[in-house]
């Protein structure tokens, strides 16, 4: 699971804090709309040498552009 904290969103990038089982201390991910290109600003403590937490929050900004929620908390089996 990763929680999501919404940091900004303009015309040219969104940026999250992202931490994975919402333990230790949070990460920022970024995402330009105009290249399409997903960036780490901060690797966040939990998240180590593993792409598994960065991936689902990626693609949680990706499908969410039009609309970025200000929270959220991605789960998945």
């Amino acid at each position: 699971m990763v929680l999501m904290r919404l940091i900004s969103n303009d015309a040219e990038r969104v940026r999250y804090s992202y931490q994975p089982e919402s333990d230790g201390e949070p990460g920022i991910l970024a995402y330009c709309k105009k290249t399409d290109t997903p960036t780490i600003e901060k690797l966040a403590e939990r998240d180590g040498k593993s792409i598994f937490y960065r991936n689902h929050a990626f693609a949680m900004i990706r499908d969410t552009l039009s609309d970025p929620p200000e929270e959220r908390l991605l789960a998945w089996y």
